[in-house]
This record gives C-alpha cells, sequence and structure tokens, in this order.
C-alpha cells in the first residue's frame, strides 16, 4: 500500500466492532466524505458535506408519462456535485415526476445510493418505503430496498426520541432486544408496519447548481404494506406537520409548490426554505388535535360557476365543513389524494346541481366505472366556462378545467368530474385541484396562500 493509499485509511466503529475501510477509491464521493467528517479528516478535491438545517433546496416537477420528460437514470447520475461556496447555503433540487396517482420523488439512500421512489404527500408524516424480507408487500416495479448493504443504515432504538414522541397515526412498540417497530394507518384502508430506522437520503442535484447535501432521516423500513398502493413507488415522503416528516426533521419553516397540470409536460418545482414562494392571498392553518399532522384551512362554503354565474349549493348546511366534537371533519389539503373529496351530502348536492347546469347544455351524465363515478360525453372545451368555488376564510379559490375535470382512463370524448364522495366527514383538496398556482406554506406565519399563475 502507497502513501496516498494509506492517507485514506479510516477506522470505523459500528454495531460494536471496528471496520479499516480504504476510501482511496471513494475520494470525493459521500460516503468518503462521511468518513472523513466523522473523524476530522477531509481529503483536498472533496466538496463540502453540508448538514445544516433550513437549507433552502427546489425539487423539480415534471409528468413521468411525458416523451419529454428528461431521463432520468438515478445509477448513473452524477447525484453529488463539487461545492460552489456562493451558493453553499442556497439551492438544492432532486427530481420530481407525477405518476398516475400523485407526485413522486427520485432518492437515493445509504452509503451504496440505493435507488427509491417516493410518493410525496402533505397529508401524512411518516416517510417509509418498502425493506427486505416483505412478506405482505405489494408487488412492484423496482427491487425491494435491502438496508443490510448501507454501512450507515441504523435501527431506531426504543429509548430514541423517535421511539417515544408523540405522533399522528404513527404507532410504536419494541421487540425483545429493543428495536423500534411502527405501523402507519391510512385513511383509505392502508397500512404499513416495519421497523423504525435512519439512514442518509440523497436528491438529485438541479443543473447548474453546484453543492453537496446529505442528511440522515428517521423513516420507515416497512416489512408489510396492505392496500392499493403504486406499483411505480417505493413508498412514500412525508411532508406533514407533525415530527417525522421531512419539514420537522429538517426544520423547515417554508415550502411551496407549483404543480403543472398533466397534459402540459412542463417541468416545475417544490421549493423549500429561503427557495419557497409564500406570497398571495392566503389562510390561516388550523391545528386538529385528533390528526394535527395536517394542513387544515376554514372553508365556508362551495359553489359553482356558470360563466362566471355564481350558482350556490343550498342543499349544504352550513356545518358540514367544520369539525365535529370529536375531531372528525374539517377541510385539509392532501398531495397523497389525487381527487377533491367531499362528504356525502356536498357531494350529492354538487352533482345534482352540477347535472342540471350541463344538462342544459345538452351534456349527460354517462355510466361509467371511474372512481369519481361522475362522467359526461364531451370534451374539456365544451366544460370550459364551468368552475367550482372554494371560499376559504375570506379567499374564493377558482377551480377550472383540468383542476376539475380529467379525461376519462378508458374511453376517448369523455371527461369526469374530479371529485368524489368522502368515506367519511372529511374534505380534501386532493392534488389534481392544487395544480395550476403556486401554493406556499409559510409555517412560521401558520398560513397558506394560493397565487394563480403558469407552472
Amino acid at each position: 500500500m502507497n502513501a496516498e493509499q494509506s492517507a485514506f485509511m479510516i477506522d470505523l466503529y459500528q454495531g460494536g466492532c471496528y471496520f479499516r475501510l480504504n476510501c482511496a477509491h471513494l475520494a470525493g464521493t459521500v460516503k468518503c466524505m462521511l468518513c472523513c467528517i466523522s473523524h476530522g479528516f477531509f481529503p483536498s478535491g472533496a466538496g463540502e458535506l453540508i448538514f445544516a438545517k433550513n437549507i433552502s433546496f427546489r425539487l423539480p416537477i415534471t409528468y413521468q408519462l411525458s416523451p419529454y420528460s428528461p431521463s432520468f437514470d438515478l445509477h448513473h447520475s452524477p447525484m453529488v456535485l463539487h461545492a460552489d461556496e456562493e451558493h453553499l447555503k442556497k439551492t438544492f433540487t432532486g427530481q420530481v415526476t407525477r405518476s398516475l396517482t400523485g407526485y413522486v420523488v427520485f432518492a437515493l439512500i445509504g452509503s451504496h445510493h440505493y435507488p427509491v421512489t417516493l410518493s410525496f404527500n402533505t397529508g401524512s408524516d411518516l416517510t417509509w418505503v418498502q425493506c427486505k424480507p416483505c412478506g405482505q408487500c405489494y408487488p412492484k416495479y423496482n427491487p425491494v430496498y435491502n438496508h443490510t448493504i448501507s454501512s450507515t443504515f441504523m435501527n431506531t432504538m426504543c429509548e430514541g426520541q423517535y421511539c417515544k414522541i408523540e405522533a399522528d397515526r404513527v404507532m410504536r412498540s419494541c421487540t425483545d432486544d429493543r428495536r423500534c417497530l411502527f405501523g402507519h394507518a391510512y385513511g383509505d384502508n392502508k397500512n404499513v408496519m416495519g421497523s423504525l430506522v435512519s439512514d442518509y437520503f440523497e436528491f438529485q442535484e438541479m443543473a447548474g447548481t453546484k453543492k453537496i447535501f446529505h442528511s440522515r432521516l428517521t423513516f420507515g423500513c416497512a416489512h408489510s404494506t396492505v392496500g392499493n398502493f403504486n406499483k411505480e413507488e417505493d413508498g412514500v415522503l412525508g411532508l406533514g406537520r407533525g415530527p417525522f416528516s421531512l419539514i420537522s426533521q429538517l426544520a423547515i419553516s417554508a415550502f411551496s409548490h407549483c404543480l403543472p397540470p398533466p397534459e402540459s409536460y412542463k417541468t416545475s418545482y417544490i421549493s423549500f426554505g429561503d427557495a419557497a414562494q409564500t406570497q398571495g392571498p392566503g389562510a390561516y392553518l388550523i391545528l386538529n388535535k385528533r390528526y394535527p399532522s395536517r394542513y387544515y384551512l376554514k372553508l365556508h362554503s362551495i359553489a359553482l360557476l356558470d360563466h362566471q354565474k355564481k350558482i350556490t349549493l343550498d342543499g349544504i348546511p352550513s356545518n358540514t365543513f367544520a369539525f365535529d366534537d370529536d375531531g372528525f371533519g374539517g377541510f385539509y389539503l392532501d398531495m397523497g389524494t389525487p381527487f377533491i373529496n367531499l362528504p356525502q351530502v356536498a357531494y350529492h348536492e354538487l352533482r345534482k346541481v352540477l347535472d342540471s347546469t350541463l344538462l342544459a347544455y345538452n351534456i349527460r351524465p354517462i355510466g361509467s366505472s371511474d372512481p369519481s363515478g361522475s362522467c359526461f360525453e364531451a370534451s374539456f372545451d365544451d366544460v370550459q366556462h364551468i368552475s367550482l368555488v372554494f371560499t376559504i376564510s375570506l379567499h374564493d379559490l377558482i377551480l377550472t378545467g383540468t383542476q376539475v375535470f380529467y379525461e376519462n382512463f378508458d374511453s376517448k370524448g369523455v371527461i369526469c368530474l374530479g371529485v368524489m364522495e368522502s368515506k367519511s366527514k372529511e374534505t380534501i383538496l386532493g392534488s389534481f385541484a392544487q395544480t395550476s398556482r403556486n401554493i406556499g406554506y409559510d409555517l412560521e406565519n401558520m398560513m397558506i396562500t394560493f397565487q394563480d399563475m403558469e407552472c
């Protein structure tokens, strides 16, 4: 071994054993930098590895099925770039695309940079991925994550803060050897169970920026997943308000997203920290102690617009969108839900008024097995005069076009209403309704802002 190689020999203590790692072949990589920083040694030529909180970053959003989407090879992409001191505290980026059920982010986990595709979700906290062994798991396109190949992987122990901290819908228990287990239930009869762990996550750097970002996150290693999950996705990236979310773990004070409509094939961004845009009219967040991780707002009413003529939905009781005494109900934003969800009475009143309004234009409902159950033999041009109005606090949020309707999955010349009947008292503004406007989450001032713009 020559002198240059021996300079990269580093002793590590992990899992009760000492390891000697030769970093010579890893010079300049994240794995080498993790070793060197841990022991106060930094090889020349390597970029700075940033762990600081409140760093701004932006995730590009594109439509996954677009022929114009940039190719993204997780195994060969230059995920970590050298640092430019002028930009060290500015923008970090990772690529996001849109799947059939929502928006996804590509990430790499651990020392072996294991590629995963995560659906990001503002309606829940916990980030999780399917992990080996996975005896009861949904089939998916990518291999199941094998945490044993990562030298930076750690189990969360029962004495750790994340095994004790209170969290919305994240249950914890302990094994005989004091490892922390978790269970997480979603509102649509889906649940995941497994081990609570931590490791380093990477997201793709945006072309033009020169910065390294690498941070250890606590997440769920799921060994059982029950319910209807998307085969394109390896798990979920939680962006809720609770302690397990990316927002809380990185102490991010603001984020925003501007989602392009699915047919545009454009690139846009979800932005965090100083990069977030929180301008525009807004409404104050409401804390619901039953589900504290969700982004609740005060919804006063909904109405229909026909050529700017407002049609009130008189059959909806005034307390429909409020919380009941037990904390159920209310109105919140959720990127993990594609469609608007309305309580039963509001959904049926909207359908009745919409069917009557469209009938005046000779547009009739047709039978369909589509998720919303409300489809019409028409084009987007035929319904461009129809809008929905959500009155949130004192702000009218107007939804049009693909925010309200979508093309039928199976039949050409058929469009469907992007609204579903909620199985509970909840009202949800799903991801389709959040497109074509910037939505800012100002968590310091407890506000959500809405600004119409081309994404």
